[in-house]
């Protein structure tokens, strides 16, 4: 998926006949990232060590967040954490070398090569408790337990596609037409990346397609910034969801939205946050 990144500015793009803010290649884009998505592995919840999930989306979060790596990069990062946690049972010292291993490759495979952390800097997140011949170990294992090819479509990657025809003709915003699509689109990105953001802390979500999750991302997104419609036509075709079909994880992410609110460990969607993973808060 690299060239795909979250990382940075959305594509400044123009009106079209279909009626989305859509460039000319997304379609061919979303089609190939489908087919990358039927062959994801599965996941089990077989994990004997699944207790330890939250802490280690934590040290993800954190790592990722002050490196100032990619959106996409902390979705793979726990893509690989989950997957690869559900085949092995580790040393429990060694949880935290496994979580630190799943950001530096996926650094590798969606971020620059210069903002790729090395195993020093990573080291230093766990009290510098490990060596460079485990961190190298460590790698090797998740990536012989991938195949060696830990690419997949995050739904990361969905939404940003998603994004560029996040705002449609014919939307209002808090009850008035949009007059400037940019800030619109700006505003939108915040709030789905919001919602990203609270995907991925917890497993249930591994139940659906990134695909749908991301799209659901979207509708809460756009939801929460009080767009009228919620899920127009030209975003059901171009993410092939209905609403009906995203009823179920919408509720439960407004469900988690609203936890976070009474917890205050956040601020609205729609104005950036301050939650559990705030490297997700990239913005145009």
């Amino acid at each position: 998926m690299n060239g795909y990144s979250t990382k940075g500015n959305p594509e400044k793009v123009t009106m079209t006949s279909t009626n989305t803010l859509m460039t000319s290649y997304p379609e061919e884009v979303l089609t190939w990232m489908r087919e990358r998505e039927k062959k994801q592995r599965p996941f089990f919840g077989n994990s004997p060590q699944a207790n330890a999930r939250g802490d280690l989306m934590e040290l993800i979060c954190e790592v990722t967040e002050k490196l100032k790596l990619s959106v996409a990069t902390t979705h793979l990062a726990v893509y690989l954490l989950d997957r690869f946690m559900d085949a092995y049972l580790l040393e429990e010292n060694h949880l935290q070398l496994l979580a630190l291993t799943t950001v530096m490759l996926a650094a590798k495979f969606e971020d620059k090569d210069l903002d790729v952390p090395g195993i020093a800097v990573l080291n230093a997140f766990a009290d510098n408790q490990y060596n460079a011949v485990l961190f190298k170990y460590m790698e090797i294992n998740i990536l012989k337990f991938f195949n060696w090819n830990i690419g997949t479509a995050t739904v990361a990657h969905f939404a940003e596609i998603y994004l560029m025809s996040g705002v449609c003709v014919g939307d209002t915003m808090e009850g008035t037409p949009i007059t400037s699509p940019n800030v619109a689109a700006q505003t939108l990105w915040r709030a789905t990346l919001y919602f990203l953001d609270l995907s991925i802390f917890d497993t249930v979500f591994l139940k659906w397609p990134n695909s749908q999750i991301a799209a659901a991302c979207l509708a809460c997104g756009r939801l929460s910034c009080q767009f009228v419609p919620t899920w127009p036509d030209a975003l059901q075709k171009t993410t092939r969801y209905s609403i009906q079909s995203l009823a179920r994880l919408m509720h439960l992410l407004l469900g988690m939205y609203k936890s976070e609110q009474t917890s205050s460990t956040c601020s609205t969607p729609e104005s950036g946050y301050g939650s559990r993973c705030s490297s997700l808060q990239s913005s145009p």
